[in-house]
């Protein structure tokens, strides 16, 4: 069976007619080169300017670009002030109200510590009386020694509350 080239090869220009076989075949390239070549020479001012559009539009998409670095570089810098604003006016209100609750607490003390001078003033006169009713007692029951009784006798404990 023939090939599809051998079919083709049959109509393939070759020169003068009835030449043969013997016969220059024909320069395709040349026939294509001179049939297509006024009409990619009419594409050649539409290719430049298609590069001057394509490097017009990488010079805008540049300056596109740089602009909104800058203005993203002015948003952070913005964000980042108001963040330290925040904080510090967080950090001013947590002071407020640590300091708040400190006076609280001072004041809750200094209300706690007059309570207990009060009741150390009222107990006082009881306090006083019953020492001096303890200490009476003692030296009367100690009228026969100038020792107190625990002292005289040997080998007797320190009563409870006396130092060694």
């Amino acid at each position: 069976m023939p090939h599809i080239w051998d079919f083709l090869s049959r109509f393939r220009p070759a020169g003068a007619p009835g030449a043969g076989r013997a016969a220059v075949p024909a320069d395709r390239r040349r026939e294509l080169e001179s049939e297509l070549g006024p009409v990619l020479a009419l594409l050649d001012g539409p290719s430049a300017e298609c590069a001057g559009i394509i490097a017009a539009a990488q010079r805008d998409a540049e300056q596109v670009i740089g602009a909104a670095r800058s203005e993203a570089d002015g948003i952070v810098s913005a964000a980042r002030q108001q963040a330290a604003a925040s904080v510090a006016g967080q950090v001013r209100q947590a002071v407020a109200a640590a300091r708040t609750e400190a006076a609280a607490i001072t004041a809750a003390g200094a209300a706690e510590a007059g309570a207990i001078r009060e009741r150390a003033r009222q107990r006082m006169a009881g306090l006083a009386d019953r020492a001096v009713a303890l200490v009476s007692e003692l030296s009367r029951s100690n009228e026969g020694g100038d020792a107190p009784p625990w002292a005289k006798q040997p080998g007797a404990a320190d009563p409870p509350g006396r130092p060694s």
